[in-house]
């Protein structure tokens, strides 16, 4: 899209703490790496210099730099007042702080919204020969409004290329009376020629799309949802079009949908839809039903235990814990939200805390189905033979043959057990809680009989597989036609209680997508957007073959505070468990691993750095992956409070927190369970001010 030139346009100076930006947005962080007080600010992701960040908003390419807008609160370093924070940058990678764009008044938070640019002047807010940028923000109106409780579509507009907003004196634009109805993006539909806006209303799980001619109007056109996860809010939508496989003349549409709670890794993430939108409606490729499977049902926890053997207090202490005298019915207290159980009861051994153990038997029942599906949540304490476990096993003439266990969440997902071997045969379900350390509990609901397995979250599609990456969002008009997405680097789980100052809140890297074919289907990849490059330092190490077995593999160690890239193909081979461990140093270490067992991709954070600033830190993410010819090739780029993982070329992708000491800058490879080798290892530092060439 043609853009007529502004060199008469003077921007307005960035803020002063900018003036020695590379970039964090502050000059408290350099390229050499975080100064003493601010160990965990970034070198490559953009932070703010002080203050409270979340949701990226209003994302354009305009007049040759990429505007980055932010929910941002101006007061303090936990949500409040909410504000457009701005920030520009000509590659992606080095960023300006600029002035707060568009301030919280007192009457009107100013929530997530997009930003586009109104070439031909349909809004009327600009003239033909200096048309607008137009933000669509959402009003959240407080009671000191005359809408209190209310969020609604508003509009500003800019005429200076987006430094400095005025809001539309007709606002709002789009209000249907609904306090959980916000996060407008808007893009231009040429084949209609018309505007188009998705916006959630959040508590009921849709999307609804709009059209208009002119910005300031606009009319209903249909709605999407409630499909696949739905168990937490619907925020941020975002509607865009891909060519499959880099062909122009085969394009699908990408739906984007974040969610909180609800995600696959536990509380905050990212789904995506395939389809079609022919201007009026979204239609999916592709929908999983979400359950529950048809079947007989071995316990649903509606009536009491029914029959169950239940045995609490087995240290004798006097606890009612951790099963109780009947069902919970979802969140105990001091218990982060449960989501994702059926009906009203279920087992939830978290009564009296994580202390307490004890287990439960089911009456016996006769296998007569090929699977057994059961809804299971809770902390990832695996039934190994050795103690410690809480989980959920299929007993068969007295011993386990099959067990399941959470992932650190309090979100039960959906467990499928093939059990055809065992057809006719006798059984029962034993529910233990052997675990007294954190996350030491089990959740579990609605177990059974299927003649198929039923899917789980890991069904869907995911932009992303692990715990920080939230409201991702594209731009609009990037050069040559990308589709560029941002995304905040946090959880709302934890998001208030991170361990930074004087900020808190960073982004994710920017991504370019595409669609690929996989499987018959077309499938997002992601990669970091190519101006990652240019801040590539040398090689600090390679190597085309490397063995590794139980005695691991040290690599360089990254400089203390600096940033780095490791690329490097894993062949597990007879290992059963093969990684990289980074951020290593007493004993800790973030770990990034392929499971050959269970044929998944891992990031694992439990024993990395500071966790115990929150009790739903400590997580493990996975994420299914078949190797391709006995191998996985994985791009992982380490900062100084985050890992990213990109794996298969982009299929899969990885984003988490850490907040290592910063004195482990250690790097090393890994095998368990037998030897496997890594190939083509690169390690190269990231230098934002280049002097690693």
């Amino acid at each position: 899209m043609h853009r007529r030139p502004r060199a008469a346009l003077a921007a307005p100076t960035a803020l002063a703490v900018t003036a020695a930006l590379t970039l964090t947005g502050s000059v408290t962080a350099t390229a050499a790496g975080p100064a003493p007080g601010d160990p965990h600010r970034p070198a490559v992701h953009f932070t703010p210099a002080r203050n409270w960040m979340n949701d990226p908003n209003g994302l354009i390419h305009h007049d040759g730099l990429y505007h980055l807008y932010f929910q941002y609160n101006p007061e303090g370093d936990r949500w409040g007042n909410m504000s457009w924070g701005h920030a520009t940058s000509p590659d992606l990678v080095h960023w300006t702080e600029r002035p707060v764009a568009i301030g919280f008044t007192g009457q009107e938070h100013v929530f997530s919204g997009g930003i586009v640019y109104d070439e031909h002047n349909t809004s009327g807010l600009g003239t033909p020969e200096d048309p607008p940028l137009v933000a669509v923000y959402t009003s959240a109106y407080t009671p000191a409004s005359e809408r209190p409780g209310v969020q609604a579509q508003s509009l500003a507009y800019s005429l200076d290329g987006g430094y400095t907003w005025e809001r539309y004196g007709g606002n709002p634009v789009l209000d249907i009376g609904h306090g959980d109805f916000r996060d407008p993006k808007v893009f231009w539909y040429g084949e209609g020629g018309y505007w188009v806006m998705a916006a959630v209303v959040a508590t009921e799980h849709t999307v609804h799309f709009y059209r208009s001619e002119n910005l300031r109007d606009w009319e209903f056109l249909s709605d999407f949802g409630p499909a696949h996860a739905a168990d937490g809010i619907w925020e941020v939508p975002d509607l865009f079009e891909l060519p499959v496989d880099g062909d122009p003349q085969d394009t699908r549409w990408v739906l984007i949908v974040n969610l909180n709670p609800g995600a696959v890794a536990g509380g905050s993430g990212a789904q995506y839809f395939v389809g079609d939108f022919d201007g009026t409606a979204f239609t999916p490729d592709r929908l999983v039903d979400p359950g529950p499977p048809a079947g007989e049902v071995i316990a649903d926890f509606e009536d009491g235990y029914g029959g169950w053997e239940v045995v609490n207090d087995l240290d004798g202490t006097g606890s009612p814990g951790p099963f109780g005298d009947a069902p919970a019915n979802g969140t105990l207290p001091d218990q982060q939200q449960v989501l994702g159980w059926v009906g009203d009861g279920l087992a939830n051994t978290y009564l009296d805390g994580d202390g307490p153990r004890g287990h439960a038997t089911s009456p016996e029942f006769t296998i007569g189905r090929d699977h057994i599906n059961l809804k299971v949540g809770g902390g990832h304490h695996p039934d190994t033979g050795n103690g410690g476990h809480a989980s959920v096993g299929l007993v068969v003439d007295g011993e386990v043959v099959r067990t399941a266990t959470g992932r650190n969440t309090e979100h039960l997902d959906w467990v499928a057990w093939d059990v055809a071997e065992f057809a006719g045969r006798t059984a029962r379900i034993r529910i233990d809680d052997d675990a007294t350390g954190r996350w030491g509990h089990v959740l579990v609901d609605h177990i059974v009989q299927s003649d198929h397995p039923q899917p789980g979250l890991a069904a869907y599609d995911w932009l992303d597989h692990g715990r920080d990456h939230y409201a991702a969002v594209s731009f609009n008009d990037a050069p040559g036609g990308e589709r560029i997405t941002m995304a905040w680097m946090n959880n709302w789980q934890y998001a208030e209680a991170t361990p930074t100052a004087p900020w808190r809140g960073a982004m994710a890297l920017p991504r370019k997508l595409e669609l690929r074919t996989v499987d018959g289907r077309p499938r997002l990849f992601q990669n970091p957007v190519d101006g990652i490059e240019g801040v590539y330092g040398e090689p600090a190490f390679r190597a085309e073959h490397l063995e590794v077995g139980p005695e691991g593999y040290a690599l360089p160690p990254a400089a203390p505070g600096t940033a780095y890239q490791v690329e490097l193909t894993l062949r597990p081979r007879e290992a059963g468990e093969i990684g990289l461990r980074v951020h290593e140093g007493d004993g800790r270490a973030a770990v990034v691993g392929y499971d050959a067992r269970e044929r998944e991709l891992f990031a694992d954070r439990t024993n990395a750095g500071d966790t115990g600033f929150h009790h739903a830190f400590p997580s493990r993410s996975t994420a299914g992956l078949p190797l391709a010819d006995g191998a996985v090739r994985l791009r992982v780029v380490v900062d100084t409070s985050s890992v990213e993982v990109y794996a298969a070329d982009g299929l899969v992708a990885f984003t988490e927190l850490v907040f290592p000491d910063p004195a482990h800058t250690g790097l090393s490879l890994y095998a368990e369970g037998g030897r496997g080798s890594v190939e083509d290892v690169t390690v190269r530092p990231l230098v934002p001010d280049g002097s690693g060439h």
